[in-house]
């Protein structure tokens, strides 16, 4: 329960509009405010020469105007509305002429057609730009509509520029619009779906046989053997010569598991394991 000095901000849902997170569209623009304040600070100062910032994002449901300048993208239409004092500031400081001039007098004479360029270059530049990955991640190409007269809008967002009255611009979004940035925000907040028990073992294996095939092993190679008793041994003195005969190969082997049988060549006095024999033992068939 909330008094009505409370209901400020409180959207309104109708009862098409139930299980739609409708609430949480506001969240999109707000959660930029940071880039979009820096990128129409950036627009305004470079293309018209204005010294503006963004002070405010509100949005608005169920929205009826009658003046906004219809635009269309591959979704559906949107439209762009300015308040005119903002309008001819923003003139103003373009053609280098006086701001500090009446305030009914730039309201009650009619609009001019540089007005009215105007309103359209703002309408092209500001939607192109705000409906981009790098913005708000909702790439759109926008265009201006000039065959649809549309009165009444699903969602605006205002754009308050200054602190000064009637200081704001409108983006205005059709039902079409609203669903395409719910979907948008559905997609992004998706938990990520399980990759199933056969798909996470794959991965593990495949993780286990990197890991196994960058193992460092030591190679053992038995050159030479001898058979002596105790007594012999022990007979052994400084320069005694011990018969040895080699083997045509040499068993090669890690640890107490024999690997195969290679001959030892050397070549720039290095010695080297060719001629490769695999070692097939009856124990492997049993």
């Amino acid at each position: 329960m909330l008094k009505y000095s409370q209901l400020q901000g409180v959207c309104k849902l109708e009862g098409n509009r139930l299980g739609r997170p409708y609430h949480r569209l506001p969240g999109m623009f707000i959660s930029k405010f940071d880039i979009l304040e820096s990128r129409l600070s950036h627009y305004f100062l470079r293309k018209h020469r204005s010294n503006v910032s963004l002070k405010k994002i509100a949005c608005t449901m169920d929205v009826k105007n009658k003046r906004a300048d219809v635009l269309a993208s591959p979704v559906g239409n949107l439209a762009f509305d300015i308040d005119r004092p903002l309008l001819l500031t923003i003139l103003n400081n373009f053609y280098g002429l006086d701001a500090h001039f009446d305030e009914n007098s730039k309201t009650d004479r009619p609009p001019t057609k540089t007005e009215a360029r105007l309103r359209n270059r703002l309408a092209l530049d500001i939607c192109q730009m705000l409906f981009n990955e790098e913005t708000l991640g909702l790439p759109l190409t926008v265009k201006a509509d000039n065959s649809h007269i549309l009165t009444q809008w699903a969602y605006q967002i205002a754009f308050t520029l200054n602190e000064d009255k009637q200081s704001s611009f409108y983006i205005l979004l059709d039902n079409a619009h609203t669903d395409f940035i719910l979907n948008a925000l559905r997609k992004k907040e998706k938990p990520q779906v399980d990759e199933g028990a056969a798909a996470r073992k794959s991965k593990q294996k495949a993780i286990m046989t990197q890991i196994i095939n960058t193992l460092p092993l030591s190679l053992d190679v038995k050159v030479a053997e001898i058979n002596m008793n105790v007594a012999d041994l022990t007979l052994i003195k400084a320069g005694d010569i011990l018969p040895i005969s080699l083997a045509d190969k040499f068993p090669v082997a890690i640890g107490q598991s024999a690997l195969f049988s290679a001959l030892i060549v050397e070549d720039s006095d290095k010695l080297l394991l060719s001629d490769i024999t695999e070692n097939i033992s009856e124990k492997s068939y049993e």
